[in-house]
């Protein structure tokens, strides 16, 4: 891609600012209103500053507020400007880890193609872009991730995990 030095300016602001990528250039499908960009509430916000600022990071939030469509545009801001930055996708069942998978993936197809990266894997269970940069998803086991090395786990859905196999999750993982 031959970039024209608006899009080298908008390239910069976008890797140095995950909000500014997400408001920008993530799109989602609404229920009512099918593709859209997606707004953002003042807490999405902030839930994608202490993202980029914080290692371990735990939220707890209702229902259908947008967490998860908040935290996918943090993870594939995460794995387009990094090199070489691991994600793990857990959920209580493989199929959400899945769907969540797709979702990086339908955001990923809409950005402009000057965002994008080169793709060496792409299909239900894992990303790799040229960069380096991979995205698994997978079932919250005791065993899921065990010998990985991640840079972000992220575990959607994990107060429906049993409580021994968090537990024996936890052991493996961390």
């Amino acid at each position: 891609v031959e970039y024209t030095q608006e899009q080298v300016d908008e390239y910069i602001k976008c890797k140095n600012d995950p909000i500014y990528f997400a408001k920008n250039y993530i799109k989602i499908v609404n229920v009512d209103d099918g593709l859209i960009n997606f707004s953002m509430w003042p807490f999405q916000e902030e839930m994608l500053k202490l993202f980029a600022s914080n290692r371990f990071v735990i939220t707890k939030c209702p229902r259908q507020v947008g967490k998860t469509t908040t935290t996918v545009g943090y993870m594939l801001w995460s794995v387009l400007f990094n090199i070489d930055y691991k994600v793990a996708i857990l959920a209580n069942k493989g199929s959400l880890a899945r769907e969540i998978l797709g979702r990086i993936q339908y955001a990923y197809e809409y950005l402009p193609l000057w965002l994008q990266q080169g793709i060496k894997t792409w299909n239900k269970g894992d990303i790799e872009l040229e960069n380096g940069s991979m995205i698994w998803a997978y079932a919250t086991s005791a065993s899921g991730v065990r010998g990985g090395t991640y840079n972000l786990v992220f575990l959607d859905e994990f107060a429906f995990v049993q409580q021994n196999m968090a537990v024996d999750f936890f052991q493996s993982t961390y």
